[in-house]
């Protein structure tokens, strides 16, 4: 679904502008679940009852009707923020996004194509914004002052709910302990600063910058402050929805609902009970509303026929499944094909096979009739680039380690994301078609 600039401008005020979240769950006049702050256990996989339910809801509270009375007075309200707007970021390495921002050239000691300091110094006009100069001259990464993220970072095998990472979105917000010391299966002698903090990104840069620009605070300030906004990223390598992420609804003796899905529920419960050390300035009668989930997943699955052709009935219902974890049955879903290899796949027939069905099957859930304008797919196969010497890497499943691929996968899919929210939050004001 792709909202118009009518439906845009139309809408952008009713996102920005602050209006009294709902209470118990109904969304004004048309019956929609909202989030509140009822939080039931379905939390991490060691739990005796690994299917027990989680309820997370947004802790926004409805502001009490005034009782009117026969003498007429002004009264000047205090200010108050707008909630907190959450958006989740899940899947595997591609979420965890292994870009290369500052690896320089052996021979000439210049940055690499692809890295991000090459990005700024070559296209000032798209990507200067992300450098800034602070006040005893020193350039550094911008940090946004609207938009957030908290990021697991976290070895792949491990499971526990953790933030090992939170702060500004700025660079360096990707990699994770999974690969950090020379010499461990995996280490990537290219890039000597491999998975260590602060030297990579993911899609979370354009997607978090994207979000930011059409909604936070530092473009479009109003009356009581603007909107904040916070990336909750939950990621690890080398994980597949057919196991790892296996929704619920697909559980059975033989594949149980996936470790790695139950552990993004307890990331997500543990971050909403601790933002007020991400977020400064946060409280909790401000409240806040998750908004959406943006999906990066796929590579694993296409590495075997039987999860490759299972991804599109898997997908959906992990859909299907975390809106009901999350109790909102509406939640915007953005899916970023699995494209990392462009439109030339590898010449292995039975492996350009399997990746193509969860590409089509990536397309295909996103035009169920039951998730229109609410699930939308995102084409990535344009932002491949060819590895070295045009990326800084040739790590193939990880888009060549080219920064810009990362930053224009996140970008298109902040802009879908964009249109999906804004609509449903023209439906919710009384908007339709």
């Amino acid at each position: 679904m792709v909202c118009g600039l009518g439906v845009v401008l139309l809408v952008l005020g009713l996102f920005i502008a602050p209006q009294a979240p709902q209470k118990d769950g109904i969304a004004a006049g048309i019956g929609i679940a909202i989030a509140t702050n009822t939080i039931e256990s379905r939390s991490l996989a060691v739990s005796s009852d690994p299917l027990e339910t989680i309820r997370v809801r947004s802790s926004a509270k409805s502001k009490p009707a005034e009782t009117e009375t026969e003498t007429e007075t002004e009264t000047t309200e205090p200010l108050q923020q707008p909630p907190l707007k959450l958006f989740l970021m899940v899947g595997q390495s591609n979420t965890v996004g292994h870009g290369f921002v500052d690896v320089k050239d052996d021979e000439t000691g210049s940055f690499r194509n692809g890295t991000l300091e090459h990005m700024v110094e070559t296209d000032p006009e798209t990507y200067g914004k992300l450098k800034t100069r602070d006040q005893n001259g020193t350039v550094r990464w911008t940090e946004r002052d609207d938009v957030w993220i908290t990021y697991n970072r976290q070895y792949n095998k491990v499971t526990e709910p953790e933030s090992n990472q939170q702060g500004p979105l700025a660079a360096g917000f990707g990699g994770d302990q999974t690969f950090q010391k020379q010499g461990k299966p995996g280490w990537n002698p290219k890039n000597p600063m491999y998975d260590v903090p602060g030297h990579e990104i993911g899609p979370e840069l354009g997607f978090g910058w994207t979000i930011g620009d059409a909604m936070g605070k530092q473009n479009h300030q109003n009356e009581k402050g603007g909107v904040e906004i916070l990336l909750l990223k939950v990621a690890w390598g080398g994980k597949s929805l057919h196991e790892d992420f296996r929704p619920p609804s697909k559980d059975s003796d033989d594949l149980p609902t996936g470790r790695y899905y139950l552990a993004v529920l307890a990331n997500i419960r543990q971050t909403l009970s601790r933002l007020s050390d991400i977020v400064p300035g946060y409280t909790d009668d401000r409240g806040y509303e998750i908004e959406g989930l943006a999906w990066n997943q796929g590579w694993n699955d296409g590495l075997t026929d039987e999860a490759a052709f299972e991804y599109e009935s898997n997908l959906a219902d992990f859909i299907r499944d975390i809106r009901t974890d999350l109790e909102i049955p509406d939640l915007p879903v953005v899916i970023g094909v699995s494209g990392m290899c462009g439109w030339h796949l590898d010449q292995n027939k039975k492996r350009k096979d399997r990746l193509n069905a969860v590409i089509e099957a990536q397309f295909a859930v996103a035009n169920y009739p039951e998730f229109e304008d609410s699930v939308a797919s995102v084409e990535t196969r344009d932002f491949h680039r060819e590895a070295m010497p045009y990326s800084p890497g040739d790590e193939k499943y990880h888009w060549n380690n080219n920064c810009e691929s990362y930053w224009l996968i996140g970008k298109a899919m902040g802009e879908a994301m964009v249109d999906l929210v804004l609509w449903r939050e023209a439906i919710r004001g009384g908007h339709q078609r």
